[in-house]
């Protein structure tokens, strides 16, 4: 029985774990968003333009300042910063599996990171 138990482990690690390894995160900014479509674009601090698709599997949460809440595509905005962790399977778009709003930086926050 531990024998079987083992093995059945072992096989499903060697199915699951590729699946996962496909997984990246970028952070950027919100540069436009197609609701209709289910897509939105982000500039990556990287500089690089991501178009990202979201399905029914994807986790969407605002960062408060107490909590995160839970959140959709609608309550996403042109500007706001995310942190997004996608999977590059599709040649046409980034499909995502969970996106972290972020409050856009303020004037502040821009200066202070200029200076360093």
């Amino acid at each position: 029985m531990k024998k079987e138990v083992l093995t059945g482990l072992v096989l499903f690690c060697a199915t699951a774990c590729p699946a996962f390894a496909d997984g990246m995160k970028t952070f950027g900014t919100v540069e436009q968003i197609a609701a209709a479509e289910n897509t939105f674009t982000v500039r990556g601090d990287d500089g690089h333009m991501y178009l990202f698709n979201i399905n029914e599997m994807t986790e969407m949460e605002k960062n408060g300042k107490w909590f995160d809440e839970e959140v959709s595509l609608t309550d996403l905005n042109t500007g706001d910063r995310v942190q997004v962790e996608y999977f590059a399977d599709n040649p046409d778009y980034l499909i995502v599996d969970e996106v972290e709003i972020f409050p856009p930086k303020t004037k502040k926050q821009m200066k202070n990171k200029k200076k360093k």
